[in-house]
Order: C-alpha cells, then structure tokens, then sequence
C-alpha cells in the first residue's frame, strides 16, 4: 500500500461509556488499552486535508416536533455558511436525536465558520436562540476520510446506518487491517447497501471509526450485518474492537443525502 500513517499522542480521555458490540464477530476479544492514540495521513497534503465533523444532539422529547419543523423552515441560515453532507433523525440507536455531518477545508476553516455564525445575526435571531433550550446533549468529533474511501453519493434515496467503532491497541497494529476492511465493504454487490464514507477520528473520541451506509430499507441493516460477518477482513480487525454502536438514521427534508 502506498500510503503511510503515523501516529499522534494526545492526553485526551474519553468517559462516554458505550454497550458492547457484536457485529463483526461473535468472538471479538477484549483487551486492555494503550496510550490515546489518533492515526492521521502522513502526507506533504495534511494542511489540506479535509476535516468531517460528526455531530450528535439530543432533543428534549416535547421539543422534537417544533425543532425539525424550525429545522426545516430556517436551516438554510446554516448551509449558507459551510457544506453539509448529511442530518438525519435517529431511529434506531439513539431516541429523540439528529445526527449531521459537516465538511471543513481545515480546522481552521471551521474556527472560521463559526466566527461567522456567532456574529450573524439572522442565524442567532431565527432559528439558534428559538432552539437552544431545545437540547438535552450535543456532542461531536472531528474526523477525517480513510484513506481511498471517499464519499460515495447514492443514486437513489434511502435509509441510512451509521456504525461507530471504537478500536484498541496502537493503530500500527490495527490501522493496516482497518484499511482492508474498508475496502472490502467498497466492493460489496449484494444490490441493497452501500458504503457512502469511512472515517477515522482525530479529536473526540479516542481511536474512533465511522461508517455511513445507504439501504433501500431497514431490513437491510440485517442483511448486512450477516454479510459483513463472513468477510475475512471483518475476521482479522475483530479483535482490535474494544465495542460500537449502531444508529438507523432517517433523512430530514435539508439532508444532501436522501
């Protein structure tokens, strides 16, 4: 493989605890973790590499009709600012909750953008000062793509799956096998799912990878799940996974992804 990774240490600790996880292998071991690590690119490019960020809020259960209206009728105010790739309800995984992505030519850029939100005054007025005694929680991560994954744009609209791995060990161990992996779920052609992008953390939590899907339905996410058991790459990067999760996601109306 042509690309290379090094790896950064950070003093970072993460007290988000999660359920264990099963989908890769009924056996995947438990092992006890390292330092925090991040794996990155090792590239002349890094500087301008683009920068995902994962976001994740919770919704007060008597607020959720009034902020996906409000979200429907307003967000244009925030698209304005900086790309979105993908905001979702989740409905499996998660109650009561968004997920959307945002994409960033840099951290930089997005310090920027939020200077930008913070000081405009229709963003402020119409629709963060309406909604902000709305949330229960917000998290995020800042994320970058793996490497030769891509996003991919589906043809066709459908139901979405976002699987999050939280691996273990030092990624010189785990980072080849991630790859793999990676790219055998690329090649699946099983004619109902499809691998929409692929990303490793670099702030937030701790060795994190990311993976959005596209189904034709729910049902899917089943089929899937029993496919990728019988990959070999899922066999080899199972014992580097310490546990996941699994949200089913529904687009909302102001997602690019459909």
């Amino acid at each position: 493989m042509s690309k290379m990774f090094r790896v950064r240490h950070f003093s970072t600790s993460l007290t988000n605890p999660r359920s264990k996880w099963n989908l890769l292998s009924s056996t995947t071991k438990v092992r006890m973790s390292l330092p925090v690590t991040r794996l990155v690119h090792s590239s002349s490019d890094d500087a301008s590499q683009k920068i995902h960020e994962l976001r994740i809020y919770s919704i007060n259960p008597n607020n959720v009709r009034d902020f996906l209206t409000l979200t429907s009728e307003e967000f244009h105010l925030r698209t304005s600012h900086s790309k979105l790739v993908g905001y979702w309800t989740s409905e499996i995984g998660g109650l009561n909750q968004v997920v959307h992505i945002w994409e960033y030519d840099s951290l930089s850029h997005r310090s920027q953008v939020r200077a930008n939100l913070a000081s405009d005054p229709n963003w402020n007025s119409r629709y963060l000062g309406r909604v902000i005694g709305m949330f229960r929680e917000m998290t995020n991560s800042a994320m970058v793509l793996i490497p030769d994954a891509g996003i991919t744009q589906p043809a066709g609209k459908g139901v979405y799956e976002l699987q999050t791995l939280s691996l273990q060990g030092s990624p010189t161990i785990w980072s080849q096998s991630l790859v793999n992996y990676v790219k055998a779920c690329k090649g699946i052609e099983n004619g109902n799912s499809m691998l929409v992008g692929a990303w490793q953390s670099v702030l937030g939590p701790r060795q994190m990878t990311a993976l959005l899907w596209q189904h034709p339905g729910p049902d899917s996410c089943v089929t899937l799940q029993k496919h990728l058991a019988g990959l070999d790459e899922s066999n080899a990067l199972a014992p580097h996974i310490r546990d996941g999760h699994n949200r089913l996601l529904l687009p909302h109306p102001v997602s690019p992804l459909q």
